[in-house]
């Protein structure tokens, strides 16, 4: 929905300096890892602007196809993506559809793990290219978001030592 559009807040970023220095750093290597042992991983996307979240939010809800809702979180800073803290990890070349299915988002996570990133595979209700810091909870609380509007996004960024 997003690629193509001529508004920069509704494309996909996957600008690494958006990330914190401490994910970017983990994200950069298990990325370089992935490729040493031939899975051919790439950031999709990063930070998320709160107007592309707002988009992907309405996906599966008022704008089809999909027929289901690609996220739950309403804005960006329901999701760490809105701080710089989670990436999405794709195939480079057959994205979301990668060989093997399931068993290679598992041999990514697996990586990643190893350089301190969650996965959101894990989660009750999966999403397998969902990798974010690993300090961060499953989602931002509202305590994350009431630092960020008093001392801005490096104090979160200290905070969960991504600094």
């Amino acid at each position: 929905m997003s690629a193509g559009s001529s508004d920069p807040l509704l494309r996909v970023n996957n600008d690494q300096d958006r990330l914190a220095p401490a994910f970017k750093d983990a994200v950069v290597r298990a990325i370089e890892e992935c490729r040493s042992a031939g899975l051919g991983a790439k950031v999709y996307e990063g930070f998320r602007s709160a107007q592309l979240q707002a988009l992907y939010y309405r996906r599966g809800r008022t704008i089809f196809p999909p027929a289901k809702p690609v996220t739950n979180a309403r804005t960006n800073l329901e999701s760490w993506h809105g701080f710089g803290l989670a990436v999405d990890v794709v195939h480079e070349t057959l994205f979301w559809k990668p060989p093997k299915g399931a068993e290679w988002f598992r041999q990514v996570a697996g990586i990643f793990r190893k350089h301190g990133c969650n996965w959101g595979g894990d989660w009750k209700r999966p999403d397998p290219p969902h990798f974010q810091w690993g300090r961060c909870e499953a989602s931002p609380s509202d305590g994350v978001r009431q630092l960020l509007e008093a001392e801005g996004l490096q104090a979160v960024w200290r905070r969960l030592e991504a600094a």
